[in-house]
């Protein structure tokens, strides 16, 4: 067989199957065939067309994850730096309304007692020995303030001005031992005078009469005796009631009304003028 027959076959071959598929195609038209002969050939592609796209996600997903992972990194790092300043936020708010509720309760305490003059001022130091119970406060000479100056929260008293520089001053705190504060009870009407512990922060208030009946928490302010304080700043409340050693007074721990380790701001009482009672302790001539 030469090539030119196997070309001829091969000719008629191709023309009697394009006729076959032709007459096939007529029949299944004819007879309404026509779309289930198409699904038969279209289900199966349908199918290996689907199942190759699901590789194909399958592998974009894998080379896609660690782009995913370093954005979700990064989007955890923006809301973790969100958060912080929101927090932060929160303490300054926090802060500034703590400083605002304080200064509401001086301006109030002001204004209960407007017979008095009053120098606010902040604290900016604090004596670190336990012996010597003192803050300085940025108030001095130039506002006015001088030795002897009684100093007050909104709280209850504070201490006594004991230096002063041109813009600052050193206030000794009632709690220090130096410290001396003629003091009443306010229910059972009994005087005495206070004096620092110093190391536990408490104050003394000794040489009260035996015949007073002190009872716990009654209140305690500043009698006026003495010219040194005005009469009613609030010293404290009684803790604990024992007799002296000499068995001749009473005395009573007192827990000031100020807490000193959280002090921020004080008034420093201007216009008061302590009387010198001290001519008076020496005896008359005769």
């Amino acid at each position: 067989m030469n090539l030119d027959d196997l070309g001829q076959r091969i000719r008629w071959r191709l023309v009697l199957g394009l006729l076959g598929l032709a007459l096939m195609l007529f029949i299944l038209d004819s007879t309404g065939n026509m779309d289930s002969a198409f699904s038969f050939l279209r289900d199966p592609l349908s199918g290996m067309m689907g199942w190759t796209g699901a590789r194909v996600d399958a592998f974009a997903d894998i080379f896609a994850g660690p782009r995913d992972l370093q954005t979700a990194r990064t989007e955890i790092e923006i809301l973790q730096a969100r958060i912080d300043m929101l927090e932060r936020e929160n303490e300054e708010l926090r802060e500034s309304q703590g400083e605002l509720q304080v200064l509401q309760q001086l301006f109030n305490r002001n204004q209960d007692a407007p017979e008095l003059s009053r120098t606010l001022a902040n604290v900016i130091g604090r004596d670190t020995s336990p012996f010597f119970r003192s803050i300085i406060i940025d108030a001095g000479a130039n506002e006015g303030i001088v030795v002897g100056m009684p100093v007050e929260s909104n709280r209850g008293l504070v201490g006594q001005v004991y230096r002063t520089t041109a813009n600052s001053a050193q206030v000794l705190l009632i709690t220090d031992n130096l410290s001396s504060i003629p003091a009443r009870l306010v229910d059972s009407r009994a005087s005495g005078v206070t004096h620092g512990v110093g190391v536990d922060g408490t104050v003394v208030l000794d040489f009260i009469s035996l015949e007073a009946e002190i009872q716990t928490a009654e209140l305690v302010t500043s009698s006026g005796l003495g010219g040194r304080f005005p009469a009613g700043l609030i010293v404290g409340r009684v803790t604990q009631v024992q007799r002296g050693e000499t068995g001749l007074f009473q005395s009573a721990t007192i827990q000031p009304a100020v807490d000193f380790d959280r002090l921020e701001f004080v008034f420093v009482i201007t216009d008061f003028d302590p009387i010198d009672t001290s001519v008076f302790d020496e005896p008359p001539e005769n």
